[in-house]
């Protein structure tokens, strides 16, 4: 197997393959806003449960997690642009089959299964794993916490922006046709499977660069040395992944909805006012992690925002709930192009699509969260705010736990 072009020695296409990626990753960030605003609501209105709804939106993070794992794999035979068209082909069709038929359960559950279906602001596609690991290999050591950052915050304003447009797009209704089943066909959802479509060729538009060329056949996407670091950080970052889960957009705009009733035009401000904040806060992210290091920086920018996210517990009114949330956005966000670049950082260049893919699937363990706040919001009474304690107290204990393993592990730019 031939390593990623070295980081320091990046040919001249490095740069235009960098921009179309964070092009592609501002584009599916659009998407996944705008569906996050109105999948809970359009589940709910073909008839569906809460507690269905959680299963379903856990479904959808189940499909991602097989297909992220799936990836490595697939690329040691296809070369990486046609596994990135593969991916985005998988979210067009997922999408399309949403607007068709979503009250049709076989229909949805084929749409979920295909991994394309990521709402909010939680990259865990496949789409995002095969991003991070061609970046880090068109990027020098120096500036790679600051390209994720960067690559970060176009996500997030793609989210915030899309969470924006949800109202209009809703509004539209969107074209049906004779024969069209009966249920929602919202426009999001057929704008969200045009936008798939429209992915497949600007990733077939990026250089062979990025490609990983086969000098013979490799029996595992992973090699041995890099196992250990790879599992550990998996099975850390599945727990902050399940205690996201807890609280994925979906379901927190599902719970402002029923508990204070504002607008769908509303809900959509206050998410775009949290994405931009989190997309924000990420610019912050490469100075602190410089100053303090990785590590250091995923974990103490964590703690406070699962306090703010505690405090949603007691709050009052629609405008209490929404400035915690804004505020808990704030500081939430910047342990992710810290952690992309960090587990980047500490396997080789060979591993890196694999150490990307590995992770990306363990955060789908958001897939478990969801159904037990399902489960919650069923309950109702005092039950319903209880996801917001449990997943500050579990982030919280994830936190500590980062902290203890990998303290002393470094990256290449930390090291004397």
């Amino acid at each position: 197997m031939i390593e990623d072009p070295p980081a320091g020695s990046s040919p001249p296409s490095a740069r235009v393959d960098r921009i179309l990626l964070m092009g592609t990753r501002t584009a599916r960030g659009f998407g996944a806003g705008a569906l996050s605003i109105v999948i809970a609501l359009d589940l709910s209105g073909a008839g569906y449960s809460s507690f269905a709804i959680g299963i379903l939106l856990g479904l959808a993070l189940g499909g991602a997690a097989a297909w992220a794992i799936a990836v490595p794999r697939i690329e040691l035979r296809w070369r990486r642009r046609s596994v990135f068209a593969l991916s985005a082909g998988a979210l067009a069709l997922g999408g399309l089959l949403l607007w068709v038929d979503l009250g049709n359960p076989a229909v949805l559950l084929a749409a979920l299964l295909l991994g394309g279906i990521v709402a909010g602001g939680a990259d865990v596609s496949p789409l995002g794993a095969l991003e991070q690991a061609a970046l880090a290999g068109t990027t020098a050591d120096r500036v790679r916490t600051q390209t994720y950052a960067v690559y970060n915050l176009l996500g997030y304003v793609g989210v915030a922006l899309g969470a924006l447009a949800a109202g209009p797009l809703n509004a539209l209704g969107g074209p049906t046709f004779p024969g069209f089943p009966a249920g929602p066909h919202d426009a999001t959802l057929l704008f969200y499977g045009l936008l798939g479509l429209a992915l497949v060729p600007a990733y077939r538009s990026l250089s062979s660069e990025v490609d990983r060329r086969a000098a013979g056949e490799r029996p595992s996407p992973l090699s041995p040395p890099s196992r250990p670091v790879v599992y550990s950080l998996s099975a850390l970052f599945s727990v902050d992944a399940f205690a996201g889960g807890l609280i994925v957009n979906s379901l927190v705009v599902y719970y402002f909805a029923s508990q204070f009733h504002p607008g769908v035009d509303l809900l959509g401000f206050v998410f775009f006012l949290s994405n931009m904040a989190a997309g924000l806060s990420l610019i912050l992210a490469a100075p602190l992690a410089r100053r303090f290091g990785l590590v250091n920086t995923m974990v103490f920018t964590h703690i406070p925002s699962n306090v703010f996210l505690i405090l949603v517990v007691v709050a009052p009114s629609f405008l209490i709930a929404s400035v915690l949330w804004v505020a808990r956005a704030t500081l939430s966000q910047m342990d992710v192009p810290t952690r992309q670049s960090y587990t980047q950082a500490v396997v080789p260049a060979e591993d890196r699509a694999a150490a990307a893919g590995y992770t990306t699937a363990a955060r789908s363990c958001q897939a478990f969260g969801a159904p037990v706040t399902g489960a919650f919001l069923s309950a109702g009474g005092p039950w319903v705010t209880a996801p917001f304690a449990l997943a500050g107290c579990v982030k919280i204990g994830y936190d500590a736990a980062v902290y203890t393993r990998f303290r002393k592990l470094r990256p290449p730019e930390e090291r004397p």
